[in-house]
């Protein structure tokens, strides 16, 4: 291995462990919300788990986290709102 290969490896390394500490991040974070009954919404998640909205729409695992926790919060509203 090249020292510049090597290097690009260390990077890509680097960016997989900061996008896998972010989606723990992430899902804490809406966890936190579910539990509190707060709004999921890309701007709530974004601005509490120290990401960028643009990493939430780009990264398709964390835009799933955050879209499928929404829709179990309104679901949840909808049936407590009906009781």
């Amino acid at each position: 291995m090249t020292p510049s290969s090597h290097r690009t490896a260390q990077a890509l390394q680097a960016r997989s462990w900061k996008i896998e500490a972010s989606l723990v991040r992430i899902k804490s974070v809406v966890d936190q919300l579910a539990k509190s009954g707060g709004p999921i919404t890309v701007a709530a998640v974004a601005r509490q788990a120290d990401v960028s909205r643009t990493f939430l729409y780009e990264q398709s695992e964390a835009r799933d986290i955050v879209a499928k926790a929404a829709l179990r919060a309104r679901g949840l509203r909808a049936q407590s709102d009906q009781t």
